[in-house]
């Protein structure tokens, strides 16, 4: 099935992936029951997974396992990590070993049971659309999330944060049950030959025996201007691509760097015209479009349309309805907090240890108020965001600047980089209150929101809470709401 020709016609409006599991199966499942494009978040699934196995399993992940094709790495899952009624709140989760560029065979195959079974409980009980949103500075984790997302039959993959060329070269080798390897971003600048490539690779034959030929599902590459747009375009064929999301930098999450490479004294990005992509010559391409960020609105969608996109991605308003991954009490305390004009978003150029800009909700007790980051006690127990490096020695390695500032400078790192840093990886489980118990304590939460989040049409402070539903048919212009 080519991936530039739809197998339906594409829905409106895309559930933006958001978060480690705010983009929970849950909400991408009401989505597309609701005929939209529902989309779950591959960031993290496999501590997700493991964390809710030791809570008891509230979610039903091993019934869903049940379906998975290989049930020797399911029995290991459940044998290793379940417990049953659930560890208590003071119990410290048992961890995965760290997925490494050179992981076990081990490590991918419960990432890709993991993925599975999360897009398996998106995709139960209806047909609509579901795809897994993944990001390119994650490369270690794309393969077998995008494979196990493949198995569980996945309709689309979704990649934003860089520029995932590679990744859709895999996409028809994991299809076809091929070895699929990916070139991962190593600093190699203390390396005896710096011109050295390093690849991280998965053979399907061994995450399942006997891999099946599996559908092509649909690419989307979330990126933020047409130049890139282009760009991918002259690098891939035309099958690759089914078409284009294209972020502007008022989104959540993270954010693509100013082109102009303008940051303030505090080290937070500075946009301008140059960073707004032309709408014209994306639609010259030929390829359907998504606009997102700052397009939670009747009119937006409508201005999208108008612009010659299929639709809009919205994610901040579906990260606070009844179906997303937070706590039912933290998206009562959050859409409160809105009402009240007590929250925040700043685009912040340091938090995240990947480079981009990250936008942080500033709430109160949590690591996003203004100076509470530099509290926390550094750890880098989960891994997701480490960088890659060759040492003087010709060791791959890898090292995080939020891990502690004598770890990370034995590494090689520059101390100053460790300014304002955080750990998004536990910040971000936190918030859906799988937050790990250190030795001092809970981890604590990180929020972030596009910037129009603060302007929320919808919810009230004597009713804080709204549906997916309720999202969809405002967007749609059926519930108008009070600010459409």
């Amino acid at each position: 099935m080519s991936s530039t020709t739809p197998p339906r016609t594409l829905p409106t409006i895309i559930q933006g992936g958001m978060g480690v599991a705010v983009s929970s199966w849950r909400l991408a499942r009401r989505v597309a029951e609701l005929g939209q494009f529902g989309v779950v978040s591959g960031t993290g699934i496999d501590t997700v997974v493991v964390r809710e196995l030791q809570n008891g399993d509230p979610n039903g992940r091993i019934r869903a396992l049940k379906s998975y094709p290989d049930q020797s790495i399911v029995s290991y899952l459940v044998d290793r990590f379940f417990v049953e009624g659930g560890i208590g709140p003071e119990t410290s989760y048992r961890l995965l070993p760290i997925h490494r560029p050179n992981p076990t065979v081990r490590s991918q195959r419960i990432l890709s049971a993991a993925a599975f079974s999360e897009v398996f409980l998106a995709r139960e009980g209806h047909d609509g659309l579901i795809g897994i949103n993944l990001l390119a500075k994650m490369k270690r984790y794309s393969l077998a999330c995008m494979y196990g997302a493949m198995l569980a039959g996945a309709g689309a993959i979704l990649i934003g944060a860089g520029i995932p060329v590679e990744e859709a070269e895999q996409i028809p080798k994991l299809a076809a049950g091929q070895m699929a390897r990916i070139r991962m971003d190593v600093d190699t600048s203390a390396a005896p030959d710096p011109a050295t490539s390093y690849y991280y690779e998965l053979d399907p034959a061994d995450i399942v025996e006997n891999p099946p030929v599996l559908e092509h599902p649909m690419f989307f590459p979330i990126i933020s201007s047409d130049l890139l747009a282009r760009i991918l375009q002259k690098k891939l064929p035309d099958d690759l691509i089914t078409g284009f999301i294209v972020e502007a930098a008022i989104a959540g999450g993270h954010n693509a760097p100013p082109r102009g490479k303008k940051y303030d004294e505090a080290g937070h990005p500075v946009y301008d015209q140059k960073d707004v992509a032309n709408l014209e010559k994306m639609a010259e391409l030929g390829y359907p479009f998504y606009l997102a960020g700052g397009f939670g609105k009747p009119d937006r969608l409508r201005e999208a349309l108008e612009a010659g996109a299929t639709g809009v991605q919205v994610g901040s308003l579906f990260s606070l309805a009844n179906e997303s991954g937070y706590p039912a009490a933290t998206k009562r305390r959050l859409i409160t907090l809105i009402h009240q004009r007590r929250a925040r978003v700043r685009t912040d150029g340091r938090v995240s240890v990947t480079g981009f800009p990250f936008k942080v909700l500033e709430v109160e007790d949590t690591l996003g108020a203004p100076g509470n980051l530099e509290t926390r006690t550094r750890i880098c127990d989960l891994g997701y965001l480490q960088q890659m490096y060759v040492d003087e020695k010709n060791k791959l390695s890898t090292r995080c600047p939020a891990e502690p500032v004598d770890i990370w400078a034995s590494k090689g790192g520059n101390p100053a980089d460790t300014k304002g840093r955080g750990c998004l990886c536990n910040a971000l489980m936190s918030n859906i209150d799988l937050g790990q118990m250190q030795k001092w304590g809970p981890e604590e939460k990180m929020f972030t929101a596009g910037d129009d989040l603060v302007n929320l049409p919808l919810a009230s402070l004597e009713n804080p809470e709204y549906s997916a539903e309720d999202v969809i048919r405002y967007l749609l212009g059926e519930d108008q709401g009070p600010d459409a």
